[in-house]
């Protein structure tokens, strides 16, 4: 009797392996925004130094996908934990920090909330895409696309903050 629960087991065992394999094939991934193409997403190493009375500094893991006018930005612990989540349109920006989420009224707003600093995001969209554009108030130091590097500090502002980024798979 043994020998004949032996071989039914294993078949048991191969049907529910199947089972979870065409399941697995049946799923389909979570589908982007619908402004996303896939020149939109960015992933590497994020880093961003404030100076001033309450120096800051940010290290993270990056996945920005979107553009200037609406995106998404995730930041992540080495480890992979998430540190926090912006999102912004042209009307109102969220920021999500472990169970708290925070509303402004725009990207500027919310950069300039979080770092004493705005960021220039429309030129910021313009480096990850390898375009020099210029940005009052800030210079870009590198922008080198075949390395994936980019640096940028503030010129003459108050407190003075540096941007470097290293893109993963470009």
């Amino acid at each position: 009797m043994t020998a004949l629960l032996h071989p039914a087991r294993r078949l048991l065992a191969a049907c529910l392996v199947l089972a979870c394999v065409l399941l697995a094939a049946c799923s389909t991934p979570a589908k982007r925004q619908q402004y996303v193409t896939p020149n939109d997403v960015w992933e590497g190493r994020l880093s961003i130094q404030v100076a001033g009375d309450a120096p800051q500094r940010i290290s993270a893991d990056f996945f920005l996908e979107g553009n200037a006018r609406r995106a998404s930005l995730t930041l992540n612990s080495p480890l992979g934990t998430r540190m926090a989540r912006m999102q912004w349109d042209d009307t109102s920006a969220t920021l999500e920090v472990g169970d708290q989420k925070r509303s402004f009224e725009s990207v500027d707003a919310m950069t300039k909330s979080s770092l004493g600093s705005a960021l220039p995001m429309k030129a910021f969209f313009a480096w990850l895409s390898g375009r020099p554009e210029a940005a009052p108030g800030w210079e870009i130091q590198t922008l080198d696309m075949v390395q994936g590097r980019i640096r940028a500090r503030s010129v003459d502002r108050t407190p003075a903050v540096q941007i470097d980024l290293l893109l993963e798979g470009r």
